[in-house]
């Protein structure tokens, strides 16, 4: 009865993450558009520090965490959204999820510039790894602040651990990542899982994790 109970749950945690969803099918949407309708996405819609810093176009800071380069790309990007997403929005709501997936996109994309600048690189950057690996920092402070409790269960533990490795693999050591965009939306969603979960007090048990 437990086990039914627990998948029934997680159906309904998969099927609550309006903005994981939402985000998922726009990124989708975008790819799709960009590949075969609207190619001109890439040029005005990538992140180029000299375009931005020089020319103003700040929105490319954003627009870029809509763009995927192939469909390895999104895919990868897409299944860390909808494994870890879900999971992360159904504990903090809907609201501070959006705020934490666009701050660790937008900062990831900050330092991913100001390393481009500091070594005088020319980078054409797009993809949704900044925001998600903020996702991703956010369930790492969650995991430090309740890791007693955590590894209690061992099986958890261990689909957390293949789940990282997936994730550092995609995210780190694909040819052509950005590590400094995945590190800076990862230090971001870090630190807005210490507010959310300390400052805050947010002591909910994280739902479908176990």
């Amino acid at each position: 009865m437990q086990e039914e109970e627990f998948w029934e749950r997680q159906k309904q945690i998969y099927k609550q993450a309006y903005v994981s969803i939402a985000i998922f099918l726009l990124n989708v949407i975008i790819y799709i558009l960009s590949q075969h309708i609207t190619k001109w996405m890439y040029a005005d819609g990538a992140m180029v520090t000299e375009r931005i810093l020089g020319e103003g176009e700040f929105y490319r800071i954003f627009t870029a965490m809509f763009l995927h380069a192939d469909i390895d790309h999104i895919c990868n990007n897409m299944a860390i959204l909808i494994l870890v997403g879900a999971v992360v929005e159904n504990y903090t709501g809907h609201l501070f999820y959006v705020v934490l997936y666009l701050l660790s996109g937008f900062f990831g994309n900050i330092l991913s510039m100001a390393y481009e600048v500091k070594n005088n690189l020319t980078w054409f950057s797009i993809g949704a790894s900044g925001a998600i690996m903020g996702i991703v920092g956010f369930l790492a402070a969650w995991i430090i602040a309740n890791r007693t409790t955590f590894l209690k269960n061992r099986g958890t533990a261990v689909r957390m651990l293949f789940l990282l490795v997936f994730i550092v693999e995609a995210c780190f050591f694909q040819k052509g990542a950005n590590t400094p965009a995945h590190l800076g939306g990862f230090l971001t969603g870090f630190v807005l899982g210490v507010i959310n979960i300390i400052v805050f007090s947010n002591n909910k048990v994280m739902e479908g994790l176990a």
